[in-house]
Formats: structure tokens, C-alpha cells, sequence
């Protein structure tokens, strides 16, 4: 029942990713449109902070994928189920606080928190991959006497 659970917030959390993803791809792709702009952001203030948003994504989501993907397919879920759910909260606070134009009367609090939430994430997998390197380190010690 508990892996049942797991790997079904898992897997809604990569939905929820993916959806993240789209979002931020038909943001940016709303505002070349209604400006115009086939290339580069035309100091549009809307359209460069959703190509930032949408860059920003694709430049952290990867790497925590991989992680995850690592911890899912070696019966870590309990690891891979926090680090995701941290991963999504923070792509979700980041994009938000980067699209929000009047983010400079909030003091980029959604972004530092987006930011933090993300690298809480990676933190969090990395001691999952440290649990299974301990693990193959026991089991093997125990095999050989």
C-alpha cells in the first residue's frame, strides 16, 4: 500500500512537471506573439522574464530528473517522493516569482524561496544516493563473510 502511494505522488509530481513545463513554453511563446518578436526578448520586460522562467526551468529540472529517476528504479522512493515534491514546489515559487513583473516590491521572496526549495531537493537526493551507496557497501560486506 505505502508503494502505492509513493509511486503515485511520484509519478503526479512528473505530470505536474511537465505541465510546468508547457505553461512556461506557451508563455513565452504568448509573448512573442503579441509583441512580435521572433527572436530575442526586444526589451520587452514580459517576454524576457518568460524566457527566463522557461531557460531557468530547463536549466535545473534535468539534473533533478536525473537523480530521481536513479533513486525511483532502485526502490528509493521514499527519497525520490521528497525530492520531487521539493523540486516541483520550488520550479512552481521560482516561475511565479520570476514572471511577476512587480517582483521588486516583494524582494524576490517567491524566487529565494523557489530557489531554496530546488536546491533542498538536490540535497535530499544526494543523501539518497549516499543511503544506497551505504547500502551496496553492507550488503557486500555481509557477503563476503
Amino acid at each position: 500500500m505505502e508503494r502505492i502511494i509513493l509511486e503515485t505522488v511520484f509519478i503526479l509530481n512528473l505530470i505536474f512537471l511537465v505541465f510546468l513545463y508547457i505553461k512556461l513554453f506557451r508563455k513565452v511563446i504568448y509573448f512573442r506573439g503579441k509583441y512580435k518578436i521572433a527572436l530575442g526578448s526586444g526589451k520587452k520586460i514580459e517576454l524576457e522574464r518568460a524566457i527566463r522562467a522557461h531557460s531557468n526551468f530547463n536549466e535545473n529540472v534535468p539534473i533533478g530528473l536525473i537523480l530521481l529517476m536513479f533513486l525511483y528504479f532502485h526502490n528509493l522512493l521514499f527519497f525520490s517522493c521528497i525530492s520531487i515534491l521539493l523540486l516541483s514546489l520550488g520550479r512552481l515559487f521560482h516561475s511565479k516569482g520570476i514572471l511577476d513583473v512587480n517582483e521588486d516590491e516583494t524582494s524576490y521572496d517567491l524566487r529565494r524561496k523557489g530557489m531554496k526549495l530546488t536546491i533542498y531537493s538536490y540535497k535530499f537526493a544526494l543523501f539518497g544516493l549516499l543511503f544506497y551507496i551505504g547500502q551496496v557497501v553492507y550488503f557486500y560486506i555481509s557477503n563476503i563473510y
